[in-house]
């Protein structure tokens, strides 16, 4: 015996986007070999509909014609590590042609959870948050950015973004704590003036972002890497702090990028709010598996609040 449950776009002619979607199941199924027979009566279709994996697709061929194409568990929502269900993703972009190289997407549309904007533009971030519950903000500018684009892009960009996430809650009548925000901010704040190659200018709008996140009323998080390298995710032991001081302390003071997204997706996916630390790695030590996320996290936490 066997289920099959799924969603359908909440229009015709439009694709499923993981936020409107009508879900539908679990409809009774029986499997053999290589097939799946399964009731689709409850939909309004047949009792008996079989259907057959086929690899060339790859996915399931049915007798009335339709095809399922299996997806890529690492776009479409399916944990690579643990097989859990994880949330439909969509990413605010402000260049097609590079979501096209980095994101692999074909359409880069809303059909594929793609949607251009910009974050110091309000009004062209509504689509993109319109009915999500947790926000990733990742936006930086690069080292020859004057003080203006600082401002507009690290600071005001932020209150852009929560903004227009709290406003799509408040649109369909959900509370604000049923919302998650998490940030990538930078160490390197509690020097008044740090220098160029310490972050300089605009860890000042980073600070303020984070102040505002605080004040927001929303459940946050706000992730505090040391230097970016581009190495492998999941090759180094990761190291939580406050203040600072682990710029010091660890040597070389860098954390890859690819572990800093794995971070900031389990404070996502688990809804840890209420934390503000430092992230950085360590040579020695055991490397931090996507399953010591949860205690990293705890640790990363003020004894007062464990």
């Amino acid at each position: 015996a066997a289920a099959v449950s799924g969603a359908d776009a909440a229009a015709d002619g439009r694709s499923c986007d993981g936020a409107t979607d009508v879900k539908w199941g679990p409809l009774a199924a029986s499997l053999d070999s290589d097939a799946i027979v399964v009731d689709f009566s409850p939909k309004g279709g047949p009792a008996d509909l079989r259907g057959v994996f086929d690899p060339s697709v790859p996915g399931i061929q049915w007798a009335d014609g339709n095809v399922w194409t299996k997806l890529d568990g690492r776009r479409h929502g399916r944990s690579a590590t643990d097989g859990r269900t994880a949330p439909a993703v969509r990413a605010l972009v402000t260049d097609l042609d590079a979501a096209r190289e980095v994101l692999g997407c074909t359409a880069c549309d809303a059909s594929e959870g793609i949607y251009l904007g910009d974050v110091t533009e309000p009004d062209t971030l509504d689509p993109a948050t319109d009915g999500v519950t947790a926000l990733a903000i990742a936006v930086g500018v690069g080292g020859n950015a004057t003080e203006d684009v600082m401002e507009a892009v690290e600071f005001r960009g932020v209150q852009n973004q929560v903004a227009s996430l709290a406003a799509s809650a408040r649109k369909r009548g959900a509370a604000l704590t049923s919302l998650n925000v998490a940030l990538i901010s930078s160490m390197g704040t509690t020097d008044p003036n740090p220098a160029p190659y310490e972050g300089g200018e605009v860890l000042f709008y980073k600070l303020n972002a984070e102040a505002f996140l605080g004040a927001s009323g929303l459940p946050t998080a706000v992730i505090k890497p040391c230097g970016l390298g581009d190495g492998e995710g999941s090759e180094q032991q990761l190291l939580t702090g406050h203040d600072d001081t682990m710029l010091t302390s660890v040597h070389p003071p860098v954390v890859a990028r690819a572990d800093v997204a794995r971070v900031m997706v389990q404070t996502l996916v688990e809804r840890q709010s209420g934390l503000r630390f430092d992230l950085c790695a360590s040579l020695r030590g055991p490397p931090t598996t996507d399953g010591d996320l949860d205690a990293l996290l705890d640790g990363a936490r003020w004894g007062w609040q464990a």
